[in-house]
């Protein structure tokens, strides 16, 4: 038995922990993630497209219209309403490429917004050290699962609703004034 202070235990007690031991299927689920930020990043850029198309045609026929010298206050709540939907669904999907001044070793490496002010070297470098090992693998492509899916719920997905809610808001709204303007017109046909 080596006397304390001496021998094997104080090795064990200083050396580094044994890298972690990750189930093979680990992959599989990091890889299914990143592809759901995908998707669901694809998703909101068309739906975000489709609204803005909606309501570009709403806001193009109601101009045309209130050109023409008609414009009833359910015209101007729609055209409005569909204006205000399409700033926000162009909100959606606008890239944001503001620096951000992050701790050296912090960002994200596999964002195209961080590596192209890189040279390629120091890119490829970079990316060559996070391949040690596959915890740095793990933790370099779930820090990017975990920014993308910020930008989801931050920006694309806040954006994208409340371009949904106002688009339906102004419909609902437009329909109810249109009803009001219109109801001596319709009384009158009863």
């Amino acid at each position: 038995m080596a006397a304390p202070g001496k021998g094997s235990d104080d090795k064990a007690a200083g050396a580094a922990p044994p890298p972690a031991a990750y189930s093979a299927h680990a992959i599989h689920l990091v890889r299914t993630a990143m592809q759901v930020n995908i998707t669901l990043s694809q998703m909101a850029d068309q739906k975000a497209s489709i609204l803005m198309g909606a309501t570009f045609v709403v806001f193009t026929i109601s101009v045309g219209q209130a050109s023409r010298g008609e414009f009833p206050v359910a015209l101007l709540v729609l055209a409005c309403s569909a204006f205000l939907s399409a700033l926000c669904a162009v909100a959606a999907i606008l890239p944001s490429f503001r620096p951000r001044r992050l701790p050296p070793g912090s960002e994200n490496i596999m964002f195209f917004g961080v590596f192209t002010g890189m040279s390629e070297p120091e890119f490829t470098d970079r990316v060559l050290g996070e391949l040690g090992s596959d915890e740095q693998v793990f933790r370099t492509m779930l820090r990017d699962i975990y920014q993308n899916g910020q930008v989801l719920q931050r920006k694309k997905y806040r954006f994208l609703g409340l371009a949904y809610r106002i688009f339906l808001a102004g419909l609902t709204v437009t329909l109810i004034i249109f009803l009001f303007e219109s109801r001596e017109m319709l009384m009158g046909f009863s």
